[in-house]
């Protein structure tokens, strides 16, 4: 049973991750095929994923308060670097040592994620959703269960712009290269912390944690399928006669 739950945890978020990036890549087609210009596009693409960006920013920010580290500086305004990368903002903090560096560095994910859980609790029934398919007597009236629950989505409350935040959350929680860089220079401790968290988290919750972030991930796999072929088709629309590359 527990190897199931990390089987599916491990589709939904390796589903979460490549559409992310397919997301990314997308929209930026999209905005450059609009503009057709680059500095324009990349301005109006930060502008999209403001509130995940703020969001990721403040929360290296408010663990490093909490931590005792000092914050220097914050920005949320983008930038190209090397290679075409755009940067969307950054956070920057006094020398620490690795373990607060690697609290700070992991602070988007937790609070992405506490985020997605909470508007897809509190607004889109999530939590519901899991008490039906843990119901579910086999596979078939499981999928039955998330098929019904995902077409009633747009049924919730100022559903579209509940949507448009967890995208942006979704999109801009993951790590940066250089917000993991402490986790590889003490792999072992990171792994403890991870466990106590881990730990922590099946507790409070009181359900197998595997299966609720597998469904924490497909909901914002979910999100980001829809975002994807909307995106897809407008970009065929604005770009049907020019041969338009991504901005990175």
């Amino acid at each position: 049973m527990q190897w199931n739950a990390l089987l599916v945890l491990v589709l939904a978020v390796s589903a979460t991750l490549w559409l992310e990036r397919r997301v990314h890549r997308q929209l930026q087609q999209l905005l450059l095929a609009l503009t057709r210009n680059i500095t324009l596009a990349t301005t109006l693409y930060a502008l999209v994923l403001l509130p995940g960006v703020a969001l990721h920013e403040l929360s290296h920010a408010l663990v490093a308060r909490l931590l005792k580290v000092r914050v220097r500086n914050i920005s949320l305004r983008p930038e190209r670097l090397r290679g075409g990368v755009v940067r969307f903002g950054y956070v920057e903090v006094q020398r620490s040592d690795d373990v607060r560096a690697a609290l700070i560095g992991l602070a988007p994910l937790g609070v992405g994620v506490s985020a997605l859980a909470l508007i897809g609790a509190r607004v889109f029934g999530l939590e519901q959703a899991w008490h039906a398919i843990a119901q579910a007597t086999d596979p078939t009236a499981a999928v039955l269960a998330l098929v019904r629950w995902s077409g009633a989505l747009l049924q919730a409350p100022d559903a579209w712009l509940w949507l448009y935040v967890a995208f942006a959350v979704a999109n801009t929680m993951l790590p940066s290269e250089s917000d993991l860089r402490p986790w590889s220079s003490n792999p072992v401790v990171m792994s403890l912390i991870i466990g106590a968290v881990a730990l922590a988290l099946n507790a409070w919750l009181a359900l197998p944690l595997a299966y609720w972030l597998a469904l924490l991930f497909g909901f914002t796999a979910l999100v980001n399928g829809v975002v994807l072929t909307a995106l897809m088709l407008l970009t065929r629309l604005f770009s049907a006669s020019a041969n338009v590359g991504p901005l990175a």
